[in-house]
């Protein structure tokens, strides 16, 4: 066994496709097939079912998962044990949802590659749900997801900011609140929002169906942009990060709608796994994330 046989495993498990593993890391197909077949020999088992186009992880490879990323974080050890005093290299892989990355990454993104510009980031963007699914897989090695604070044995979180969740309109929109009166009906407004997975809309939903409050349809976008365009333009209404909205707010092309009840907080956290190994690369892109949240909630206070 290689540890080119085990980084090959992992990225077939990454991108879900040997196909995609050997053009992702530069081999032929056969080559990726002779890597897994030189672990199954030497293991006496088979480590993928295929099943036509996808694959899934026999019993015995999800037993080597853990081992495999045991034994890369302890390669990436030993790579780095000459780099002190060198300029910082390696890859970072961050997952992150679509609204922190576009309304709260930039600036840690563009300080962290002024001050590390050899070392690579990977960004994925993903609902929170499938972003602590990569980093307990090991797909990922930080995430940062909106939630209601997480408590995991697995992993290790930082809170960043307490994240307002508004419902908003525009300014014609003739709900102004929601409370007691509507309760038990049906309201006329569409319910515009993003993928069922997503946390804060299940929170809302949740909300309504305890106030047995029933939109009159539910449009499904995927993106925040496409939502806030659509509210705007009137075709209905959405809860959203208070962050994704502030400046149309603001602008009075959106209006908040206040909601009469108890809805659950949602933080912005980062996470990672508890045994990661925490590279130089990675400690630094924590501690920037770190800084700039204090930044972000200095700049709630003064709002």
């Amino acid at each position: 066994m290689e540890i080119r046989h085990f980084v090959t495993f992992k990225k077939i498990i990454e991108m879900g496709s040997f196909t995609q593993a050997a053009e992702n890391l530069g081999y032929t197909q056969s080559t990726v097939t002779s890597h897994i077949h030189a672990l199954e020999e030497h293991l006496g088992a088979p480590l993928f079912d295929r099943m036509g186009r996808k694959i899934s992880l026999t019993d015995i490879g999800n037993k080597l998962l853990p081992y495999t990323q045991e034994i890369l974080d302890t390669y990436g050890k030993i790579e780095s044990i000459t780099s002190d005093g060198e300029e910082m290299s390696g890859e970072l892989k961050i997952a992150a949802p679509e609204s922190l990355t576009v309304y709260r990454l930039e600036p840690i993104l563009r300080e962290f590659r002024k001050k590390f510009p050899h070392v690579s980031i990977s960004l994925t963007n993903a609902t929170c749900g499938d972003n602590k699914k990569a980093i307990l897989n090991g797909s990922a090695d930080l995430a940062f997801v909106m939630l209601p604070q997480m408590q995991d044995s697995d992993l290790i979180v930082h809170p960043l900011l307490d994240e307002p969740i508004v419902l908003v309109g525009s300014p014609d929109c003739l709900l102004n609140i929601i409370d007691e009166r509507y309760k038990n009906q049906k309201i006329s407004e569409c319910l515009i929002t993003n993928e069922k997975e997503c946390s804060y809309r299940r929170i809302f939903e949740e909300y309504l169906g305890e106030q047995r409050i029933i939109p009159s349809s539910t449009m499904e976008l995927w993106s925040i942009e496409a939502i806030k365009r659509c509210v705007m333009s009137g075709l209905g209404i959405s809860y959203l990060p208070l962050m994704t909205v502030k400046e149309e707010i603001q602008e009075g092309t959106l209006k908040i709608i206040p909601c009469v009840g108890d809805l659950k907080q949602i933080f912005s956290q980062v996470a990672y796994h508890k045994n990661k190994w925490i590279s130089p690369a990675l400690t630094m892109f924590i501690e920037i994330t770190l800084k700039h949240a204090c930044e972000w909630s200095c700049a709630e206070t003064t709002s």
